[in-house]
């Protein structure tokens, strides 16, 4: 049965997001769009949980239609039916079915058992291929050229990307009232790198959003981490590229490169990012510099947990995956994870302290030739220390070396869940550092030649 897009859910949403309605992503998430609808399946099993496979049409961006799969997650027992959670997933516009048997459904599946909730993951986000057959990076890097020439508000690729999580919100809020009887209020929402983007840039404009779990974005305060990547590798990573081809970086600091980090930049909303975050990074992800959390993690507001997963590339582990059990767990309970701090002294030392006593902490480092460490090889340790320890680790010889603490905790649902502190690097020096005061002088002149 298809249902048309619910006006009265549309105006609840557009009067609970509360954000100015000068702000380009509020304005374009709000508009109302009559191409937004849904249909819904005939329920499955899946296992002994039920599966409602919904079709839906977001929005219309750009004369395109976007459409997705979205499936939704009912437990054999629902404990708690006022909390939801929402994983945002990837793929390409020729499915013509959801993909049950992906990692990212069986964790969704059994996250819904271990924590009695109706959960729900969308896919295609962003649809794709567009624009003559780009896909992913190439297609933001397009729509963020179109921003800066001054094509238009609505060219950036995270507003549709938004939009469509906050619609499938809308669906999973209307499904689970009419088909099994919940009324949902509070979500976690999820998803990894572009989607990990949208994940931050969906708590701005949505209250029913209770905490986010962005995993493998760690882009936040994009100037300096453009500096930071430049002056550690001489070069941008090659996993940008899109961007760099398109000169992105190097117009990020003119008038129209200042409205585009105001829109899509996580960190320019940090002070109403305020809700319970977790953040879950790769030691060796090759997009990001090793200790690019750094340049945002300290500034933001609020609960913040930090997991980086070690040896796993641009990709979550299973100690990611439990690290994100056990935030959502602890949402939908109303209960608060340890709480865990820490210092760095001038020499490259970190104390940590953590309110579990009986949390276990362990020294995770790496060493590299140069200041990149995206092919380096991680090995743990034991730490001793009941609730606070103090980490000295002296600066290589020659090269670089990258460390940071992890202390784990007992989950009271069962299992372990960790939590880390940010990267330290040693020495603090750069390699590159010439390469950021060239480009920052070419990107001057390319400004001036314009004027």
């Amino acid at each position: 049965m298809k249902r048309p897009a619910l006006l009265f859910l549309i105006g609840a949403f557009c009067i609970v997001a509360n954000l100015a309605t000068a702000s380009p992503l509020a304005e374009y998430v709000n508009r109302e769009d009559a191409s937004y609808s849904f249909t819904v399946a005939e329920p499955q099993l899946l296992g002994t949980n039920t599966v409602y496979a919904v079709q839906m049409t977001s929005q219309t961006w750009q004369g395109i239609e976007w459409k997705h799969w979205l499936t939704i997650i009912k437990p054999e027992q629902v404990k708690h039916p006022d909390k939801s959670m929402l994983l945002i997933t990837g793929g390409n516009n020729d499915r013509t079915a959801p993909n049950l048997k992906s990692v990212e459904a069986r964790v969704v599946n059994q996250l819904a058992t271990n924590t009695g909730t109706i959960v729900a993951m969308i896919e295609q986000v962003p649809n794709q291929p567009l624009f003559e057959g780009k896909e992913e990076d190439a297609i933001i890097a397009l729509t963020f050229d179109k921003f800066l020439r001054g094509e238009g508000n609505d060219w950036p690729l995270l507003l549709p990307m938004v939009k469509s999580a906050v619609r499938a919100m809308d669906t999973v809020q209307a499904v689970a009232k009419k088909d099994m009887g919940a009324d949902i209020g509070g979500f976690l929402v999820l998803g990894g790198s572009k989607r990990g983007w949208t994940t931050w840039l969906s708590a701005v404009v949505d209250k029913r959003v209770m905490g986010i779990a962005p995993a493998v974005i760690d882009m936040l305060n994009m100037v300096p981490q453009a500096k930071n990547q430049l002056a550690s590798y001489g070069t941008f990573s090659e996993q940008i590229a899109d961007y760099t081809e398109n000169n992105i970086q190097a117009r990020m600091n003119s008038p129209e490169g200042e409205q585009l980090r105001a829109i899509v930049d996580p960190y320019s909303y940090r002070d109403m990012l305020t809700l319970p975050k977790l953040i879950v990074l790769g030691t060796n992800d090759p997009y990001w510099n090793v200790d690019s959390s750094s340049t945002y993690f300290p500034e933001l507001k609020g609960e913040k947990f930090l997991y980086y997963c070690a040896n796993t590339g641009h990709d979550v582990n299973m100690g990611g995956i439990a690290a994100i059990t056990a935030f959502y767990q602890s949402l939908v309970h109303g209960t608060k994870l340890p709480e865990m701090t820490w210092q760095r002294s001038n020499d490259g030392g970190l104390e940590v302290k953590w309110s579990d006593a009986s949390g276990r902490a362990k020294l995770w480092k790496a060493t590299a030739p140069s200041r990149d460490f995206r092919k380096a090889q991680w090995t743990s340790e034991d730490l001793p220390g009941q609730g606070s320890v103090t980490v000295n680790v002296p600066a290589p010889e020659q090269g670089w070396l990258a460390y940071y603490v992890e202390v784990v905790f007992a989950n009271p649902n069962g299992g372990t869940a960790g939590q880390c502190t940010t990267m330290t690097v040693l020495p603090d020096t750069y390699p590159f550092a010439d390469a950021v005061a060239k480009a920052e002088a070419e990107a001057a002149a390319t400004a001036n030649g314009k004027s």
